[in-house]
């Protein structure tokens, strides 16, 4: 293998593995460098329960399986194996979660009036569009000198 192509799957890993762990904080509070570690108990809690049952609907599974392989832990993707899904397919599953849950949030903030109609669709076209460039992406990327994940 080259190193592109090598380069490619090892940010696409780290994607998908930043995707499986969005919503989960670790015990005491934090989350990935720090991110959210102001949480209250009951936000923590809130966090987990949610992401337990997000991904056991994801893969037809149990909240109390999702929980037990976490406790033990089995990556969300050796768990999805288990149950007969391929990392493909578990890909496609959770961009097609993603994409609704950005659609509702960007409904939200129109409902509430924080943006247009047209800034939410223009948003959104510009987010899928960084998707796809992200999936398709080989190369070095910026090799972390970009603006940061919201992009500002």
């Amino acid at each position: 293998m080259n190193k592109k192509k090598i380069l490619g799957y090892s940010v696409s890993a780290l994607a998908l593995a930043m995707l499986l762990s969005a919503g989960s904080a670790s015990a005491f509070g934090g989350g990935m460098g720090g991110f959210n570690k102001n949480l209250t108990p009951d936000q923590i809690a809130t966090n987990h329960s949610t992401m337990f049952a997000e991904h056991a609907t994801l893969i037809g599974a149990t909240a109390d399986e999702v929980k037990d392989a976490w406790a033990k832990g089995i990556s969300f993707i050796e768990l999805a194996k288990t149950k007969g899904i391929t990392e493909e397919a578990l890909k496609a599953k959770m961009q097609a979660t993603q994409a609704t849950k950005m659609k509702e949030q960007l409904q939200a903030l129109v409902s509430k009036g924080v943006i247009t109609q047209a800034q939410a669709d223009t948003r959104l076209s510009t987010m899928q569009k960084k998707m796809t460039e992200m999936k398709d992406k080989k190369g070095k990327g910026k090799q972390g000198k970009g603006k940061g994940f919201m992009h500002f």
